[in-house]
């Protein structure tokens, strides 16, 4: 589909779902909140659990609201929440989900690519992602793959819709011309093609331990700093992000010396509670060991100028230690 993440988000919730239905949405997390406002934007009744972004979420606590909520549809997550640098855990979710004949919805538009996702396996029914994250391409082109309950859940759905309607989708992608309903991208296709060829080159499982080894890495480098990593609880840490504390008054200078001293860019924390205490460095895609060291070192070197650390070494060997192995 030519649209944003956000818009196969919403196209998912407007194909598989009808005004007045009932979901339950995992908001720990700004990307899961968003699932849940599309929903209520939609007349779709969003229950949100898990809504302090500080603690991991618990099974039992999706367990005890299906219990509680007899009337829910679906259950919307996002599987690699970058407003906290953590995994939910999907598998987890969509399964205690299959038990009570409901749906699962994920966000997976930063998760792909980056990490291990069994569609059929983890019984997940809807499934959007999108090319400018871990598949390495230019914004603009989003994908999303349906489970026959997914389907059949399209054919059920009363929404009103018109630029996202799955079944006109399906039907362009099957005839002669396989393409999208109206003005194909054809560069954006061409970009997801070729990065979906590279990481199929590398091997999938290669790719996710790499980023697995970067993560590691950079964390290692982080924590012999004396950084707190964001949040400090958590059941899984991304290999796609990571996320940490520092000082308000030193993380609009670290930003920007950083930026224009070594050319990296890093994002800020998301939320008003915490986009001037943390610091959000991401690692997916095309990133590798060498990458983890350049932006070590550079953080080092940033937070040592600015007298936040007061020696250098010590986040640079971390990281390589953990690279090698030692």
């Amino acid at each position: 589909m030519h649209t944003t993440g956000r818009g196969a988000m919403e196209g998912a919730i407007q194909n598989l779902l009808s005004p007045g239905d009932e979901i339950l949405s995992v908001c720990n997390g700004k990307f899961g909140e968003m699932f849940a406002e599309i929903a209520e934007k939609n007349g779709v009744v969003a229950h949100c659990i898990g809504t302090d972004w500080l603690k991991p979420l618990r099974l039992e606590d999706v367990e005890e609201a299906l219990k509680t909520r007899p009337n829910i549809k679906a259950i919307t997550v996002c599987h690699n929440e970058t407003t906290t640098a953590c995994l939910n855990d999907v598998e987890g979710i969509a399964c205690t989900a299959k038990r009570y004949g409901i749906l699962t919805i994920v966000d997976a538009v930063s998760s792909a690519g980056c990490a291990p996702i069994r569609f059929d396996a983890w019984q997940i029914d809807a499934l959007v992602t999108a090319s400018q994250k871990g598949l390495m391409s230019p914004p603009g082109l989003s994908l999303v793959v349906l489970s026959d309950a997914a389907w059949q859940a399209v054919d059920a759905s009363r929404n009103t819709r018109f630029y996202i309607q799955f079944r006109d989708i399906q039907k362009n992608l099957n005839g002669k011309r396989a393409e999208t309903p109206g003005t194909t991208p054809m560069s954006l296709v061409a970009s997801v093609d070729e990065a979906l060829s590279m990481i199929l080159s590398e091997g999938k499982e290669q790719c996710y331990e790499r980023h697995e080894l970067v993560a590691k890495a950079i964390r290692s480098g982080l924590t012999a700093m004396g950084l707190s990593l964001f949040p400090e609880q958590s059941n899984s840490r991304s290999p796609a992000l990571t996320a940490f504390r520092v000082a308000p008054e030193v993380s609009t200078a670290l930003k920007k010396y950083l930026r224009e001293t070594f050319g990296i860019v890093v994002a800020s924390g998301l939320g008003k509670d915490y986009k001037d205490s943390v610091v959000r460095i991401g690692h997916m895609g095309h990133v590798y060991a060498k990458d983890a060291l350049t932006i070590i070192a550079a953080v080092e070197a940033s937070l040592f100028h600015f007298g936040a650390i007061k020696s250098i070494g010590a986040g640079t060997a971390a990281c390589s230690r953990s690279i090698i192995g030692d």
